[in-house]
């Protein structure tokens, strides 16, 4: 590209490549419309993300945008190699950078003698960028920095209510895309094309590229702002519903919050302290107490499915359950889930559970590592196992037999009923098989298990669809789920999407969580482990603490 191409494309790139600040933003574009736009720059060549991903809530600085800059442009050579000073006397670090930048007219000061390279660049400045590209020129007095966002909604980039916005809070790199993408359909200023197309006809990407991208031949699209939500958790005691309440609300599609399910040492079964639990979690901010278990068997399984950070850890349905998507998306449900084992052939098998005990002549289990380095069946059938990705063996099994799990593998047991259905395959030692969970049946509640990476499960339901849920689904029928105080947890989703967790210490009956979950504004919310289990730390504190070991909990990371 030579270098008239790549100043071109520096409106468009400035401030938007690696290399940024990443701090709270006030800003809109975190969206996933913003992050579909992002992606569609990106195949344009005019937008890169960092090694964290798009990080559309960052907020860049001049200098270290403009020094990815010329680095993504490939100048940094020449960059370095400038010998001709710059006016600004308030640059050391970057400073051929910053004197090539502005010998070459990439780049003013903020004012004769000063570039101001630690701060952030706004969304004045920013639009200044674009209305240069689109062939203004604030020198020639077609408009001002200081009215770029009052000129772009004249042009309709924006609409006025946002260049008023745009004008008090602080811009992320998610505005900044969604900004570029307006620009690119807007006409310039003599009015022949639009800037995607001269950009198409000066070679920086092709018409069918910007077709693609959507920024050519399609409808106008203006940038509109919408109001981003940088909070990550905060921590209330509330008096609701006749009990007190530590209520705890995560703002799970917040980038820089986590939200994982654990089971101790990642093996079923395992137990710990609550104190070891969180001295163990690797910095949450929150740790909780999740799944009901078998407290009273040697072997303290879970109740209901457990996926902890992708992993499948548990899959035992007949539950109310939680999900948490890669995107930070909330949903409950009552998932009826199995396992498919999928050959490169197109032949699959169903496990009905993973890492339970249940075996018979009818029924199909997987393993993993998760479950112990080995499994003993219990009933007469076949192991098919799988290392690696790939079927290593499939040999005849009998009650008492011991098969070894690989470390990276599983081992399904195929019961001898199973075996004799009309639609079993047999399968081909050497064949590479997939993985997957899948729901037998659609949820009534419409929950899908695509894209879910963490999920817990309890029960009762407490409130569905904004408002109280009263049938008590079996196995929550006994009388410590109908009118016994005892100490409560709870989770929830409210209404524009957040993770509300609750703890109840001093106890409620079930119907008084009903309404607490629905005061706090929950539309859906189910009943988790309590009594014994009751757990609950933040920021350096237990609010309460299990009066025995538990074995499945839910942690909230916040990070830097």
């Amino acid at each position: 590209m030579n270098l008239k191409k790549r100043i071109l494309s520096l409106a468009l790139a400035c401030a938007l490549l690696v290399g940024l600040l990443v701090v709270p933003a006030g800003a809109s574009g975190s969206s996933d419309e913003s992050t579909q736009r992002a992606d569609q720059l990106a195949s344009l060549g005019l937008f890169q993300g960092t090694g964290g991903g798009y990080q559309l809530d960052a907020v860049p600085t001049r200098i270290q945008g403009l020094v990815m800059l010329i680095r993504l442009l490939g100048l940094e050579d020449e960059a370095l190699a400038c010998t001709e000073p710059s006016p600004f006397t308030d640059v050391s670090w970057g400073d051929n950078y910053v004197s090539y930048a502005y010998q070459n007219g990439l780049t003013n000061g903020t004012s004769a003698t000063t570039f101001a390279p630690n701060t952030t660049l706004n969304a004045n400045g920013y639009v200044t960028f674009l209305l240069r590209a689109l062939g203004y020129s604030d020198a020639n007095g077609d408009f001002s920095w200081s009215d770029a966002l009052s000129f772009a909604a004249g042009i309709s980039m924006m609409d006025s209510a946002s260049a008023s916005t745009l004008a008090k809070v602080t811009m992320n790199r998610g505005d900044m895309v969604d900004l570029s993408y307006a620009a690119l359909m807007c006409q310039m200023k003599d009015g022949s094309q639009t800037l995607a197309q001269s950009l198409v006809d000066q070679g920086v990407f092709t018409a069918a590229d910007a077709t693609a991208a959507g920024v050519l031949g399609g409808s106008k699209w203006t940038y509109t702002y919408v109001p981003y939500d940088n909070s990550t958790i905060s921590y209330e005691v509330k008096n609701l519903a006749g009990v007190t309440a530590h209520v705890f609300t995560v703002n799970t599609h917040n980038p820089k919050v986590e939200v994982h399910a654990n089971i101790v040492n990642g093996v079923v079964g395992s137990t710990a302290p609550f104190s070891t639990i969180v001295n163990n979690s690797g910095g949450a901010k929150l740790v909780m107490n999740a799944n009901f278990f078998n407290s009273g068997s040697a072997k303290k399984t879970p109740n209901g499915h457990v996926i902890a950070d992708g992993q499948l850890m548990y899959i035992n349905s007949g539950y109310n359950c939680l999900g948490i998507t890669a995107d930070g998306d909330l949903m409950t449900g009552r998932p009826g889930m199995f396992i498919r084992v999928k050959a490169s052939s197109g032949k699959e098998w169903s496990a009905y559970e993973m890492n339970t005990a249940a075996q018979s002549a009818t029924y199909s289990n997987l393993y993993s590592r998760a479950y112990g380095s080995s499994v003993t069946f219990t009933s007469a059938g076949n192991a098919l196992v799988i290392d690696n990705g790939v079927i290593t063996s499939f040999n005849p099994v009998s009650a008492g037999t011991a098969v070894s799990i690989p470390a990276n593998g599983y081992v399904m047991f195929m019961g001898t009923g199973f075996m004799g259905t009309s639609y079993f395959q047999q399968p081909t030692v050497g064949e590479s098989v997939t993985i997957e969970p899948y729901l037998l049946k659609e949820d009534a509640e419409g929950f899908q298990i695509e894209n879910v990476v963490d999920l817990i499960a309890g029960g009762p339901r407490l409130v569905q669809d904004g408002a109280i849920y009263t049938e008590l689904e079996a196995p929550f029928t006994e009388e410590r789920f109908t009118t016994i105080v005892s100490p409560r947890s709870a989770a929830g989703i409210s209404a524009d999407g957040k993770l509300i967790l609750v703890s109840v210490p001093g106890g409620a009956k079930i119907q008084q969580m009903r309404e607490l979950m629905l005061a706090l504004g929950c539309v859906d919310a189910i009943n988790l482990d309590g009594g014994a289990s009751c757990g609950m730390y933040y920021d350096g504190k237990y609010i309460a603490t299990p009066g025995r070991e538990i074995t499945t909990t839910l942690r909230v990371y916040v990070n830097p």
